[in-house]
């Protein structure tokens, strides 16, 4: 049986204001290659106009390849309402893929109801989450129901999350070739909850890109005591053919 965690395609540097300082660039790609990684993808974020200096970054001293570990450029941006983000087609166009978050609602510029319990934000969650489905130059929703600096932990707001709704948005994805993010995390953060969200995504026929956001070189390949290993994430029935790569998304441009 071949690994599961062969990639990770959510790591930030310390280009991101919540990068550790320790994330330099090469230290993020060379503790890839100590996880064993394939391939690992740099995403740091773009919220500001000036944010959209850091993929060029990169590029200017980063390879391609090294020892084995295939390297992408990426962003992970934000979308502000269900019809606008933090970047555009033409931005996009430019990386290697693109991950988009639709629940950094307290981020600047992001719109929602002053007052905000689990249920409204899983509400507000979805229509950002469908308005990133939908725009055409996503790759992967990023922490789907994840809200950073929220006063409610995530299975709380999960258990506010629409079953029906959800199974829809992921068809939805599947359709128009985006994946879901699963951080292995989240099964140490709301573990029965976890357990039917992320299933439900491979049963509407949609990708999971499997990562760990990792902030710091000990998390890239979602090592760490934080995540839960590859025999939990089996046993939840998630195989190699659910997981999204990069080439799909060469193979979805020809």
């Amino acid at each position: 049986m071949s690994r599961l965690i062969r990639s990770d395609w959510h790591v930030h540097t310390n280009l991101s204001d919540c990068g550790h300082p320790d994330a330099e660039p090469m230290a993020m790609v060379r503790a890839a290659q100590a996880a064993g990684l394939e391939a690992v993808g740099l995403t740091d974020h773009v919220i500001f106009p000036e944010d959209r200096a850091r993929p060029g970054k990169l590029r200017q001293v980063l390879p391609t390849e090294l020892n084995g570990v295939r390297i992408y450029i990426g962003c992970e941006a934000d979308m502000q309402t269900p019809t606008r983000s933090t970047i555009d087609p033409e931005f996009a166009a430019g990386l290697d893929y693109v991950m988009m978050s639709g629940s950094h609602l307290f981020e600047p510029g992001v719109e929602h109801p002053a007052e905000m319990d689990p249920k409204t934000m899983a509400d507000v969650i979805f229509g950002l989450t469908e308005g990133a489905i939908a725009c055409g130059y996503v790759d992967i929703i990023v922490h789907p129901f994840g809200v950073p600096m929220c006063p409610y932990p995530w299975a709380e707001i999960i258990d506010q999350v629409d079953r029906g709704r959800w199974f829809h948005t992921a068809q939805m994805a599947a359709q128009a070739g985006v994946a879901i993010e699963f951080n292995p995390r989240y099964l140490k953060q709301g573990p029965d909850q976890a357990r039917w969200l992320f299933p439900m995504v491979k049963e509407a026929g949609c990708k999971l890109s499997i990562s760990s956001d990792s902030h710091h070189p000990a998390n890239v390949g979602c090592r760490g005591d934080r995540y839960v290993g590859e025999q939990e994430l089996r046993a939840m029935g998630i195989e190699e053919g659910d997981l999204w790569s990069v080439e799909d998304r060469i193979t979805a441009r020809r």
